[in-house]
C-alpha cells in the first residue's frame, strides 16, 4: 500500500453555469427523509403519518425550530400504530430540544416515542436524555455581544483544528472549535483550575469518530471570546489523559498536545463566526436573521448534527456533517453510490482527538467536483470512511478542518449558511492581542 498525501479541496473557477438540485430517487419514504428529501410526499404515496413527520422534518430544516418543536411533539402523540414516524419524531424532537437548551423540558419528557428498554438498567449513558437530566437544573445561557465585531488570531492545532484564546472563569485557555463536537468541553485538570465542577456523580459518555469516551456534566459559569460574554454554558468535563492529539506514529507520549478544551456547536451554532486561515484570524459576531443567502437558500442544518449540503453535477443533493475537529474532509460510501466516483487503493493515518490515532488502509476518491452554495468545488483524494457514530441523517461524507484552509469559512447556523469566502481587507478588523 501506498501512503499518499492528504486530499485537496480547491475551487474550481472554470466552471460553467450551475444546475438547480433535484430530489434523489429515494426507493422508500425512509430513505427519503434521511436524505433529507422532504419533498418526496409530493411525488409518493404517503401515509398520514409520514406526511406530518415530513412537514415537521421541513420546519428543522428551515430553522423555524419552535414550529418544528410543536410539530415533532404533535406528531409523535398523534399516531400510536406507526412506531417508525413516532421514534423518528422523538429522535428529532430531543435534538431540537438540546438546540435550543431546553433541558428540563427534555428531561421530563413523557417515554412516547422512545426506544424501548430490555430492563431498567438498559440505559445508554450517550443519550441525549441522559445529559438532560444533569443539565435540567442549570439556568438559561445568556449571551451579550459589543457593538461591533470581535477579532481573535487564529492558531491551528497538530491536526489543523482553529483555536482561539478564550477565558474560561478569567483564566485564559487555548480551546478548539469544533462543529462536531455537540457540547463545549474542558480538560479535567483545566477544569479544576478554572472552578469548573461536575453537576453529578455519575459520568456518562459522549460519541465520538473513534468511539466513545467518558465524560461528566458541567456548567460553566462565564466563558469570554473577547469582548463576547457567556453565562451558564453547559460542557462536558473528559479526562485530560484522552484530551490530546498524538504526533509521529501515537506510541510515543512525549509526543502527545494537550487539548485545553472545546468550543461546540452548541455555542458556535449561536455566533456568526468567519475562520481566516490566511490572515490568521477569527472573527466573532451577533448573528443577524434575514442574512442573504445563496440561490440554493440554507445549506446548513441542524438534525441532532451540522449537516451541510453540497450537490453533484447531475444536481443530486449529498449531506456532509460539518466537523472542524476532523483532521480532513472524507467521504462515504453512500457517496459513491450517488457519484459513481472513481477510487484507489491507500493508506492514511489519521489524526483526531481524545487520543484518537486510526491507520487506515481502503479506498480514496481520485476526484469528484460538486457545487456548495452555487461555489464549485474539486474534492481529491477523498478517503471513504465511516465514522463510529450515526445520526438520523445518510451521510455523504464529513467537511474537515482542511475544507477552508485556502481562504475563509463562514459559519451562520442563525441562518442556515455555510461558506467559503474570498479574503478580504477589512481595515478596522484586527485581532486583538
Amino acid at each position: 500500500m501506498l501512503l499518499y498525501a492528504p486530499p485537496s479541496v480547491t475551487i474550481d473557477s472554470a466552471r460553467g453555469p450551475t444546475r438547480a438540485p433535484i430530489a434523489s430517487r429515494s426507493k422508500t419514504f425512509w430513505d427519503a427523509m434521511a436524505s433529507l428529501d422532504t419533498g418526496f410526499i409530493a411525488r409518493h404515496p404517503a401515509s398520514e403519518s409520514e406526511r406530518a413527520f415530513a412537514h415537521a422534518l421541513g420546519l428543522v430544516m428551515s430553522g423555524e425550530v419552535n414550529d418544528a418543536v410543536i410539530a415533532l411533539d404533535s406528531v409523535r402523540t398523534a399516531f400510536p400504530n406507526d412506531t417508525l414516524v413516532r421514534r423518528a419524531s422523538r429522535l428529532l424532537l430531543t435534538a431540537m430540544l438540546q438546540h435550543q437548551d431546553k433541558w428540563k423540558v427534555l428531561a421530563d419528557l413523557n417515554p412516547i416515542g422512545a426506544r424501548p428498554r430490555t430492563d431498567a438498567g438498559d440505559i445508554d449513558k450517550a443519550e441525549v436524555e441522559s445529559w438532560a437530566a444533569a443539565f435540567k437544573n442549570v439556568s438559561a445561557r445568556e449571551l451579550s455581544f459589543p457593538q461591533g465585531p470581535v477579532v481573535l488570531p487564529l492558531v491551528l492545532s497538530a491536526s489543523g483544528t482553529p483555536m482561539v484564546v478564550a477565558k474560561i472563569n478569567g483564566i485564559e485557555r487555548l480551546l478548539w472549535l469544533d462543529t462536531g463536537s455537540s457540547m463545549s468541553i474542558v480538560a479535567s485538570d483545566i477544569a479544576q483550575e478554572s472552578g469548573v465542577l461536575p453537576l453529578v456523580k455519575d459520568t456518562l459518555e459522549v460519541a465520538t469518530t473513534t468511539g466513545r469516551v467518558p465524560a461528566r456534566p458541567a456548567a460553566i459559569a462565564r466563558l469570554q471570546l473577547g469582548g463576547i460574554d457567556i453565562r451558564n454554558s453547559t460542557a462536558m468535563i473528559v479526562s485530560s489523559d484522552l484530551m490530546q492529539v498524538r504526533l509521529g506514529d501515537g506510541t510515543d507520549p512525549r509526543l502527545a498536545v494537550k487539548i485545553e478544551g472545546v468550543i461546540g456547536f452548541d455555542i458556535i451554532s449561536r455566533l456568526d463566526v468567519r475562520i481566516d486561515y490566511r490572515n490568521h484570524r477569527v472573527t466573532f459576531q451577533r448573528p443577524q436573521r434575514g442574512a442573504q443567502l445563496p440561490r440554493g437558500g440554507r445549506n446548513l442544518f441542524w438534525v441532532g448534527t451540522p449537516i451541510v449540503r453540497l450537490v453533484t453535477s447531475k444536481g443530486i443533493p449529498l449531506h456532509f456533517n460539518l466537523d472542524t475537529g476532523a483532521q480532513e474532509t472524507y467521504s462515504t460510501d453512500a457517496l459513491l453510490a450517488k457519484t459513481k466516483a472513481k477510487t484507489f487503493a491507500g493508506e492514511r493515518r489519521l489524526i483526531g482527538g481524545f487520543a484518537g490515532l486510526t491507520i487506515v488502509h481502503g479506498r480514496f476518491v481520485d476526484e469528484v467536483r460538486l457545487t456548495m452554495a452555487g461555489q464549485a468545488l474539486v474534492f481529491r483524494k477523498l478517503l471513504v470512511y465511516a465514522p463510529a457514530f450515526s445520526t438520523f441523517v445518510r451521510l455523504d461524507g464529513v467537511l474537515g478542518s482542511d475544507i477552508g484552509k485556502s481562504g475563509v469559512v463562514r459559519i451562520d447556523a442563525t441562518n442556515g449558511l455555510f461558506v467559503l469566502e474570498s479574503e478580504r481587507r477589512q481595515p478596522g478588523l484586527r485581532p486583538k492581542s
